[in-house]
């Protein structure tokens, strides 16, 4: 199985191809960005804390975005009425490898994950992200498991607004982040998964 830290590439350097197709924001979301007065490059997931304790995140169909300053509100209804196309993913032989043009999704999930829980002191278990990704795969828009679980939704739907995702090919990304966490657990408190993402996806940040 290989992950980020196998791959030779930066994350800048996959970025950037990954960006050769340009961007296509649904319409909802250029509307926002417009607002806000962002351009696709800008739009990144900003997460709100009261006190310093708590994610304040009173509703997470009320995605905030932005860089610097400038900042964007964008309403989520649904992750599903996001889904665009019927785009069939690779097999999950190949999805395993993380291929090349599934990197933007794999790492705004991974890299939302880690910016959140470095914010909040947090170290999930793997089982803690087994259940997350799982549920994701399986219910898109189903009950919130917690705040966690609210920054993995909202991840997702950004990507799914910047470019055009097919239903199969968020399952098939899903799919492999649970099978990433369970390949790490080693127990019900094992904290393995998180380990590896604060080490490579931290490190590419």
């Amino acid at each position: 199985m290989l992950f980020w830290k196998k791959r030779s590439k930066t994350k800048n350097e996959r970025m950037e191809g990954a960006s050769e197709t340009g961007f296509d924001l649904v319409e909802s979301l250029q509307q926002a960005a417009d607002r806000g007065g962002l351009k696709p490059d800008d739009l990144f997931l900003r997460i709100l804390f009261s006190s310093g304790e708590e994610a304040h995140r009173e509703d997470r169909a009320d995605v905030l975005l932005g860089k610097g300053d400038r900042l964007a509100e964008w309403r989520v209804e649904s992750l599903r009425a996001l889904f665009r196309g019927d785009r069939q993913p690779p097999p999950d032989s190949e999805m395993a490898h993380y291929p090349e043009a599934y990197i933007p999704f794999f790492y705004r999930v991974e890299y939302n994950v880690y910016q959140y829980c470095l914010t909040m002191e947090l170290s999930p278990t793997d089982a803690d992200l087994l259940e997350i990704y799982s549920q994701m795969r399986r219910r898109p828009d189903g009950k919130s498991l917690g705040p966690l679980h609210d920054v993995v939704w909202q991840s997702a739907a950004l990507v799914l607004g910047m470019r055009p995702w097919s239903e199969a090919e968020y399952a098939a990304v899903f799919g492999q982040l649970a099978r990433s966490a369970r390949h790490f657990r080693m127990g019900p408190t094992s904290r393995n998964y998180f380990a590896y993402v604060r080490r490579t996806v931290g490190r590419e940040g």
